[in-house]
Parts: structure tokens; sequence; C-alpha cells
């Protein structure tokens, strides 16, 4: 899983075997082996899951017995590649939707053999996890069994002493336990933590479905807890890419990346793989479904908030549209206003002939009355009276 970790662990010659073929199920066969297991997992009321070292090589931590894994090298005189530190980690797809299943209630409980630490940075709840062989993020007090999660690696392994005090108050306000701490890593011969391994072995008697990813299998009794499940009725899935101790007594086998089958499997399941914002240890289960809770109802005040916002925007927006009507009326009853006014006028043009001005005759432009040779004026005919009659002379006879 690291090489530091491994580094770390007193010679060992029976590694289990290193280096198997990885097998890869073709695209359709995996997209109807990943259905299947939606299956199950629908028609099962208490699912368990197996992590092993294979979800965290997606998260740059080699694992042991793989192609490139630190124990397949070690035996070829290699060095394994280490592409980040423990600190530096981001939890996998396949980190995250565990934690998105047990979110939801599908997972019951989850066992690990992994010292990563990318479980319980992913936020999975501590009540429901078991680390068989350890943390390199948590030391522990030997005295009082307090355990503390810690943002950097606690610096030793194989349950040694790690220089730091236990600060838990005693009752009735006495001295704190100042018990030495102890890293919780095993080495090859170790026991398996009591608490942890209890927990498993119940969760797989409960458990109808263990699903195991990401793991060979050959540690025990780690390896074996999955068929307790089978045992006592169960059904077993393995997810790996090379070949398991186990695999006869599984009821199906994928074959493929464990990121890709995760990544499906919410899909068919119709749920979303969280989103990792950091690291964040919870305790408990408990606590972890309040806050999602709380965090619910939060997110439902913000989106009713904005629904009044956009009511009240939509309000001012048909507010606008009205006072932009009332306006566009105004100027429309005041263009028919001045309409009404010029056809008034035009109507007054008609009605009055042309040349009279506030009932004065006017001459006619251009023409000057009349004049006799004589120089007298001749009367100009009047419109009303018509023509100027005119006088005869009397020719009387000349005397004679």
């Amino acid at each position: 899983m690291a090489v530091n970790y491994a580094a770390g662990l007193s010679p060992y010659s029976d590694k289990g075997k290193c280096g198997l073929p990885e097998i890869f199920d073709p695209p359709e066969e995996l997209e109807r082996k990943v259905q299947e297991l939606a299956e199950l997992i629908r028609s099962s009321s208490n699912v368990v899951f197996h992590t092993g070292a294979g979800i965290s090589t997606a998260s740059g931590i080699p694992d042991f017995r793989g192609p490139n894994g630190v124990w397949t090298m070690e035996e070829k005189g290699l060095s394994p590649k280490f592409d980040t530190t423990f600190e530096n980690a981001r939890p996998s797809k396949t980190h995250m939707a565990l934690l998105g299943l047990q979110r939801v209630g599908i997972l019951k409980f989850l066992v690990s053999q992994n010292v990563d630490g990318l479980h319980v940075r992913s936020g999975f709840p501590r009540d429901k996890l078991a680390e068989l062989h350890g943390n390199m993020f948590v030391e522990e007090c030997v005295k009082c069994g307090k355990q503390y999660v810690r943002d950097a690696v606690v610096g030793s392994m194989g349950l040694k002493p790690t220089g730091r005090l236990c600060s838990v108050t005693k009752a009735r306000g006495l001295r704190a336990c100042r018990g030495k701490l102890r890293d919780t890593i095993l080495d090859w011969e170790d026991s398996l933590p009591d608490r942890d391994l209890t927990l498993a072995d119940e969760a797989c008697r409960k458990a109808d479905l263990s699903v195991t990813l990401g793991t060979s299998l050959q540690i025990k009794p780690s390896g074996n807890l999955p068929l307790i499940t089978k045992k006592r009725g169960g059904k077993l899935v393995i997810v790996n890419l090379q070949a398991t101790k186990h695999d006869r007594q599984a009821d199906l086998r994928i074959h493929g990346y464990v990121d890709e089958v995760m990544t499906k499997l919410m899909k068919h399941l119709g749920l979303e793989v969280p989103e990792w914002t950091g690291p964040v240890v919870v305790e408990s289960a408990e606590v972890a479904k309040a806050e999602v809770a709380k965090d619910e109802v939060t997110k439902a005040e913000v989106a009713e908030d904005e629904v009044t916002k956009a009511e009240v925007a939509e309000d001012e927006v048909t507010k606008a549209e009205v006072a932009e009507d009332e306006v566009t009326k105004a100027e429309v009853a005041e263009a028919e206003v001045a309409t009404g006014e010029v056809q008034q006028l035009q109507g007054r043009l008609k009605e009055e002939p042309l040349g009279h001005h506030n009932g004065t005759t006017v001459p006619c432009p251009g023409k000057a009355p009349r004049q006799r040779r004589d120089g007298l004026k001749l009367e100009s005919p009047s419109p009303d009276t018509g023509p100027t009659p005119v006088k005869k002379m009397k020719v009387e006879p000349l005397l004679t």
C-alpha cells in the first residue's frame, strides 16, 4: 500500500502469491455484471463491503501483489512507484461511492485491510468502519484506549510509542489520564485489534450480501471474513483484477477497475458519488446523519430564498410593464387629442372661401380696379347687386 509502510514492517518470507496476471471483462460483460450487482444490492437488506489495497491505487498509493505492487517489485529486486504521500493522497471514486452508499443506508458496515486512512479522511463514520490492520493517522492510549486521529501520520509502526501522552480528563475534575500513546499499525505477527475484529465478525454474520473490492483475500483472518456471510446463506461478490483465494465461493466475480465498477454501480442505483472537499473525521453515523439533514434544511432554505427573490424580481418586472403600459396609453391619448385638433382646424379652413378675411373683401392679387380713360374710376360690380346698369344717354333731336 505504501513504500514507507512496507519498509517499516519486519522481514517476512511468506507474502503470498504476487504478480498474478490481471483479467479484464469485455465492456458489454462488465456492464451486465454491474447491473447484476445492482440487482443483488436492491434485493438485500444488509450489505457489507470489504476493501483492500486495490481501491487506493487510483489515489497514487501502490498495492502489494499487483503487477506493480510493493511485494511484487520486491521479488523482482525493484523499487515500487509511489506517486504521493499519505497526507496528500485524495480519496478515490470508490472511497466516496462507499460513503454515498452508507449515507443512504445501503452499506451497513465497512471492513478494511488498508492503513492509508483514506476511509476516515473521506468522512466515513468510524463507528461503521473496522480498520483491521490499523491506520497511519491514528494513535491510541495504552491506558484508557482513547484514539486520536491526527492530520499527519503518527510517525511509528508496529504498535510502538509515539512519544505523546493521553489528554483525556478523568472524572471529578482530576488530572488528565496521561497514558502513553502508540500507533495502531500491525506488524506481521501482531494480533488484530479486538474491537475492530469483533465488529467486523458481527457485521459479516448479520449480512446477507458481502462485496469485496480490490483485495486478493490472501491475508488471514481478514480474507476469510466474507466467507462468514456466505456460510450463513448470504451472497458473495468479488471485484478484483486478479484471481482471488475465494473465487469458487463467489456468486458473482467482476474483473475491472474498482473506480469504474463503483461509478457504474452508483449510476445503476440512481445515486450520486459525493464530492470530496477535504479531510474530515466523523466519529458517529448518527452525528453525520444529523449534519446531512441540517445541510439539506439549509439548502432548502437557500432555495426557498432564491425562489422568493425570483418572485419579487418577477413582480418588479410586472410593475415596470404595467407602468410602461400606462405611459403608452397616455402617449396614445395625447396623440388622439392632437389628431382631433388638427382635424378641427382643417374643417374650419374648408368652410371659409379663399380671399375672405375677417369679413373684409380683399382685392384679388395682381388685379387693380379698372379706370376710365379719362381718369374716372369705373365702379366694379358689387357681388351682392350684380352688374351695374349702364345709363343710356338720351339724344334729343336738333332744332331746326
